[in-house]
């Protein structure tokens, strides 16, 4: 009797193994979009195929000086919105939601500000982000729903009652990549539970960029700052206090190393056998000395009491590294966006990866110049701006669309930003960027891109009819 219970015991077992294989094997799985997209051949993702299409790719588009003005320009510009063809102007979407969450569309010198700060400026800022929290749900990384609790201890890391009328600025320097963040948390605040995109984040910020430090949390392990591009919350893990005058010396040396590949690592000893961090694409660190062996560079570091260290780093002499910003040409800037060719997507810089705007944002940093960190923050940094009449056919867009210079132009909406490659050898044109959606296919499968990709302007993963603007970057 038990031989015969336990037979059927293994048979029951067997059958479930074989339903929940059958079951498994049913389910969808993701499918990720080929490396070369429909449309696009293969040579045409290497930049030396783009930049041979290039009659002028030596061309310095903006001197340094000129970089100067042009940045200096940015910085006080006011965004002007009317109607185009009759509809919105595009790139009013978004606008005032980003800058209300601390985006800046005029980027500040954090060094120039003056030594006090209004604390009803912050009270507002810090209420109007708990109202934000409180205004829907968000999910952390168990996919778990924000539960009243979970926010109210959030609130409470924030302290309202805490600010001072009068607030006195202290001055910083980013000693680490860090994750510029709407409340002093590390931990995600996704949209949803399908796509990892943490609303938390606003923006990574790089070494060796100046902050202005205006609060700290209760705990003391996240400020509340200002950067040239964006204001919120940092951990204070990544910032090394000092006096303002001492962290311009550090952040403005004009003889600094550049990083010029994705993430380059830097080394505690000339051996290069004690890694101590990554510096990423258009960081900088003051150069001390290059050599044969490789470089060495200024490392700032934060103390133990929060303040300013200085200690020295190694670099590999291969490494993707240039003495100074690149000159702004056509050949520069095609050879440093392809170097993130299929890279994968990141919301506003989560987890050391980028969105569509970081990653334009972070190739023209490479020159020197600094704009907004948010599309349209981007493409209304420039006065050389196109805007195509929505009404138009596919073909008559792709005529107008033409017309307009490669390569120096971004394109894009309120919420989206590309670079213009222009016409290739087959009469077709193609854009290059990073997004973190796909496309359906010819079968009607969706086909994950979510990476740095290149595609035909006549694709539907983002074909012609998608960007409302056209921005060259030019003098």
């Amino acid at each position: 009797m038990q031989k015969k219970r336990f037979s059927t015991v293994c048979y029951l077992c067997v059958l479930l193994l074989i339903f929940s294989s059958t079951t498994w094997s049913e389910e969808p799985k993701p499918r990720h979009a080929p490396d070369t997209l429909p449309g696009v051949e293969p040579e045409m993702l290497t930049p030396e195929y783009w930049i041979a299409l290039q009659p002028d790719a030596d061309e310095v588009i903006m001197t340094p000086a000129e970089i100067e003005r042009f940045n200096g320009h940015v910085r006080n510009k006011k965004a002007v919105f009317k109607d185009r063809f009759g509809k919105p102007d595009p790139m009013i979407s978004n606008y005032n939601e980003k800058l209300s969450i601390g985006l800046f569309m005029n980027p500040i010198l954090p060094l120039d500000l003056s030594d006090t700060a209004p604390g009803d400026s912050l009270r507002s800022w810090l209420e109007n982000n708990i109202k934000y929290l409180n205004s829907r749900d968000f999910y952390d990384n168990r996919n778990a729903i924000y539960s009243d609790k979970m926010k109210q201890e959030i609130v409470g890391k924030i302290n309202i009652a805490g600010v001072p009328d009068v607030i006195k600025r202290r001055f910083g320097v980013i000693v680490n990549r860090a994750d510029m963040r709407l409340f002093p948390t590390a931990t995600p605040g996704f949209s949803e539970t399908k796509w990892e995109m943490d609303f938390f984040q606003t923006t990574g910020v790089y070494t060796i960029n100046p902050v202005s430090i205006l609060y700290e949390s209760v705990d003391g392990d996240y400020y509340y700052v200002e950067s040239s591009i964006a204001r919120g919350w940092m951990a204070a893990e990544n910032i090394a206090i000092a006096p303002r005058e001492e962290v311009r010396k550090l952040t403005k040396d004009p003889n600094f190393l550049m990083a010029t590949g994705d993430k380059v690592p830097i080394y505690g000893d000339s051996s290069f056998k004690n890694f101590v961090r990554y510096f990423y694409l258009s960081a900088a660190l003051p150069l001390i000395r290059q050599d044969n062996t490789g470089y060495t560079v200024t490392l700032p570091y934060r103390k133990l009491d929060g303040s300013l260290g200085i200690d020295r780093g190694y670099i590999k002499p291969d490494a993707d590294v240039h003495k100074g910003y690149l000159p702004y040409t056509k050949r520069n800037v095609i050879i440093q966006i392809f170097k993130m060719l299929g890279q994968p997507y990141g919301w506003a810089d989560q987890q050391c990866k980028r969105d569509c705007s970081g990653t334009q944002r972070v190739v023209i940093n490479c020159f020197g110049i600094v704009t907004g960190r948010w599309p349209n923050f981007l493409l209304l940094a420039s006065d050389h701006q196109t805007y195509i009449d929505p009404a138009l056919s596919t073909e008559e867009k792709l005529k107008e669309l033409e017309k307009i210079e490669p390569v120096i132009t971004w394109a894009g909406t309120g919420g989206h930003a590309i670079m213009y490659l222009g016409k290739a050898r087959n009469g077709k044109l193609y854009f290059i960027q990073m997004a973190g959606w796909g496309y359906e296919d010819e079968n009607g499968e969706n086909l994950t891109v979510n990476r740095v990709a290149v595609n035909s302007a006549e694709h539907a993963w983002y074909d012609v009819n998608k960007p409302r603007v056209f921005m060259t970057l030019r003098p």
